[in-house]
């Protein structure tokens, strides 16, 4: 969100905005999704409505982290499990 909505659609591939979407779909981020699914073009006003409708899917990473915590919770099969002898 640092260059926010427009900047990112612009600067990732395809690929990477397709991974996007499935990944908020997948953490049950719809909204968030579909807001990757529009096409800005040059105009200032879209580019505040993208950014708004983000802001609003996602006002704060605490949302991001609850997505995540839910779907662990439900899914914990869905995810690697914790190698108490690995070092960072």
């Amino acid at each position: 969100m640092n260059g926010g909505v427009a900047h990112a659609i612009e600067s990732l591939s395809q690929a990477e905005i397709a991974a996007a979407i499935d990944g908020f779909n997948y953490f049950g981020l719809t909204d968030a999704s579909h807001v990757f699914e529009q096409r800005p073009d040059d105009s200032e006003d879209v580019e505040e409505r993208l950014n708004m409708m983000y802001r609003t899917a996602v006002p704060n990473d605490r949302v991001l982290a609850h997505a995540f915590r839910v779907k662990l919770v439900s899914t914990p099969s869905a995810f690697a499990p914790i190698d108490h002898g690995a070092h960072a």
